[in-house]
């Protein structure tokens, strides 16, 4: 995956900051199916390894991604982008910033549990190289499976054959 330049929609994408948390909120209430609470937001947030970032577009958060830092992967818990400014690349340029970051963080891979009923993400993230790798059964609060979905970065080896 590579660190994005140009896409559809030019965005800025920065640390999220406990001022965006209003905005965070009503934006996973209108874009998600099942939302988390505002208790939910602010309990992940405030975990130590949980860090967040949000999308701007004409000075409106109109994405944002909730992840945490573990030893070897970044494990995302929520993303979410408004209906509107869906399919303009405004959540692959989420991505491919936490994939920018993987290297220098001596992580290897990006993973996140999708529900088995939303397969638009499920398409979204293996366009963007994601495989599902293991069933969590009934990993949630409804009951419904989920998959393992992960990233591996992959580092370019390098061989002496021939020399």
């Amino acid at each position: 995956m590579k660190c994005p330049t140009a896409e559809l929609l030019r965005v800025h994408l920065r640390w999220m900051t406990e001022k965006d948390l209003d905005a965070v909120y009503a934006l996973e209430q209108s874009a998600s199916e099942k939302p988390w609470s505002a208790a939910e937001l602010v309990r992940i947030l405030s975990h130590p390894h949980c860090a967040g970032m949000v999308v701007e577009y004409d000075s409106q958060v109109i994405g944002f991604i909730i992840y945490e830092l573990q030893e070897f992967a970044f494990r995302i818990w929520n993303m979410a982008v408004l209906p509107e400014f869906r399919r303009q690349g405004v959540g692959s340029q989420m991505i491919a910033r936490l994939a920018c970051r993987l290297a220098s963080h001596s992580r290897k891979q990006i993973r996140i549990a999708v529900r088995e009923s939303n397969l638009p993400a499920q398409l979204f993230f293996r366009a963007l190289g994601f495989q599902a790798v293991s069933i969590q059964r009934a990993a949630n609060e409804k009951g419904e499976d989920t998959y393992l979905m992960q990233y591996r970065h992959r580092t370019r080896a390098y061989t002496t054959q021939g020399v």
